[in-house]
């Protein structure tokens, strides 16, 4: 008998060595506040929205909303609502759209589910309108919510953010028992924002325990986070995520498990750091907010992206130009606001500490050096072609990062200053990204 070939166990070892598209499409959205108004309460800019996200390879938004018919700030949800559906239907690009409901009573939740439940950019998965929930506020879901749907004739496709009554979103037994205990679920989203290893501890339980019973699991990826300005005395809670470093580890556990579908958790939460929209100014259409700074993420969505077509395709897409991103908070852990008044900041878990760092990630198509001028120190970092990781302490002042090849400038990316001295505290994340090639003797620089 012939042997066989290198070539054939190659292709074997393929085919156990990478992981199996899970059944179905894999579709990945961003959570969406609907309170918040990213490009302003237009037409267009709720386009601009939808671009965004579908530039990234994203294919569709969980409307976040908590009042619907409701006195009190219920006309901007659905004044909001009504302007994204109009945006998504003139786009025509098949954006898909779908409710996490927050905390709202059973009327609002009929109401604004039966309004788009025929509209064309509505989520229909197996035939059935998919909903989702934000948290389980203990709303009697069969027979308040589903009941009356189900008279109008809309079935819905429950994939609610569901934990066990101990709040751990990493108990895998608390999960399955929650699964055994509603047949109304069809499936469970991971709405988790904390450290990367918390993020995906609980994404692993929550896949195990829906695959156990045979239902769909919506992973959730998350950039970073920083607690509500009105935290409380105790101090707005910060965590460390490690910059591109932390949601290249988020992504890459999303690859190799495979989940049916995944969530931005999430695109435009600007009072909890937690966004993702590539937005440079957060926050410009909203007023009331203090303090008024809020950093761009732009790098956070664009890195991303590479891992997004990698999940949805199954293949990792190559490296066909550079590209440099940069993640740092913009201050000390050690730094103390002036103003008095200002909510404390307490890092999670345990108190930090968290490293004084500036988190850069390069894709490069052939080896490169990366110079950083953090102030008035100045390092250089020679990195093959692939994917690198780089941290460096930062110093107050101007923060300036260079890739160079063969003696000349490819890419020049500059950030906000890091500060000595600050009035408030600043853990919004401030993150970029600049893609090459550019011409040899032009100097492109993003600030």
């Amino acid at each position: 008998m012939k042997p066989f070939s290198g070539v054939f166990w190659a292709l074997v070892f393929l085919a156990f060595a990478r992981p199996a598209l899970a059944a179905g499409p894999h579709y990945v959205f961003a959570h969406y506040m609907v309170c918040y108004e990213d490009y302003g309460d237009s037409l267009a800019g709720y386009e601009h929205d939808i671009q965004d996200a579908q530039a990234a390879g994203l294919d569709g938004f969980a409307l976040n909303v908590g009042q619907w018919t409701s006195p009190g700030s219920a006309w901007y949800y659905t004044n909001n609502v009504a302007l994204m559906y109009q945006a998504a239907a003139q786009l025509g690009t098949g954006f898909k759209l779908f409710f996490s409901v927050d905390d709202a009573n059973t009327n609002d939740i009929v109401a604004m589910i039966s309004t788009y439940a025929n509209h064309p950019n509505s989520f229909r998965y197996n035939g059935k309108l998919v909903v989702s929930t934000y948290c389980d506020t203990g709303v009697d879901w069969q027979n308040c919510v589903f009941k009356p749907l189900t008279n109008m004739g809309i079935n819905v496709f429950f994939v609610p953010n569901f934990m066990p009554p101990n709040n751990d979103a990493s108990d895998e037994v608390g999960l399955s028992n929650v699964l055994s205990t509603r047949p109304y679920v069809d499936g469970l989203f991971n709405f988790s924002v904390y450290t990367v290893a918390n993020i995906t501890n609980s994404n692993a339980a929550y896949l195990q325990a829906c695959r156990n019973a045979g239902k769909l699991v919506m992973a959730g990826y998350s950039p970073t986070y920083w607690g509500c300005y009105a935290y409380g005395s105790s101090g707005r809670g910060y965590c460390e995520t490690d910059g591109g470093e932390g949601t290249i580890a988020q992504w890459q556990w999303i690859i190799a498990h495979q989940p049916d579908w995944v969530e931005i958790v999430t695109w435009n939460d600007f009072n909890e750091s937690t966004y993702s929209s590539p937005i440079v100014n957060p926050m410009q259409y909203e007023s009331g907010f203090t303090p008024p700074f809020r950093n761009c993420h732009a790098g956070y969505l664009a890195l991303s992206q590479h891992y997004i077509t990698w999940f949805k395709t199954g293949s990792e897409p190559p490296i066909t130009r550079d590209s440099l991103y940069y993640f740092y908070r913009t201050s000390s852990t050690q730094a103390v606001a002036g103003d008095t008044n200002d909510p404390p900041v307490t890092l999670w878990p345990n108190n930090g500490p968290y490293p004084d760092v500036l988190f850069t990630t390069a894709f490069l198509t052939s080896p490169a050096q990366l110079v950083i001028a953090s102030g008035n120190t100045r390092t250089t970092n020679s990195l093959p072609a692939g994917i690198s990781n780089v941290r460096t302490p930062f110093a107050p002042g101007a923060q300036i990062f260079t890739l160079v090849r063969s003696g000349r400038t490819a890419i020049t990316l500059q950030g906000p200053d890091v500060l000595g001295q600050i009035t408030n505290y600043n853990y919004f994340t401030a993150s970029g990204v600049l893609f090459g090639p550019i011409p040899p003797g032009n100097l492109h620089v993003q600030q």
